[in-house]
């Protein structure tokens, strides 16, 4: 399964008094990762638009294995596991240094037809054929 990984420094703004990553802030390590995979496959957010289409998360699903702390150097994969009705994209943050994981997580989201906001049950085709293209590539 093709991935793209992302490295992350964890800065002293995103944890708490204990020096710890709050826990709403994966879902920001997540959008980062899920941001570099779209860009990688060649439809990032910007061409979607461009496409008319929104494309918001309906589901996230996050488990804290590990905790994240002050200056961790992580890894954050993101996997595409479907796109022909929806995108569905599994995570793993992984320890930079050990492999460890640290947290899995899973997000899902919808088309949405921007001009008529209609959810779209069906992927729009010109990410059909980026992610078919994407799939292709270095094989």
């Amino acid at each position: 399964m093709k991935r793209v990984a992302l490295n992350y420094n964890i800065p002293f703004f995103d944890v708490d008094s204990y020096r710890v990553v709050w826990h709403g802030n994966y879902p920001k390590y997540l959008e980062m990762s899920r941001c570099a995979l779209l860009n990688d496959i060649g439809c990032p957010y910007g061409v979607m638009e461009e496409h008319g289409f929104f494309f918001p998360i309906v589901d996230l699903q996050v488990k804290y294995v590990k905790p994240l702390v002050f200056e961790q150097k992580i890894i954050i994969e993101s996997y595409l596991v479907e796109w022909k009705n929806r995108l569905k994209i599994n995570y793993v943050i992984r320890d930079q240094q050990s492999g460890d994981i640290c947290t899995k997580a899973k997000s899902t989201q919808f088309a949405v037809a921007m001009a008529e906001r209609i959810t779209q049950y069906e992927m729009p085709a010109f990410v059909v054929d980026a992610v078919n293209a994407w799939m292709k590539k270095d094989d």
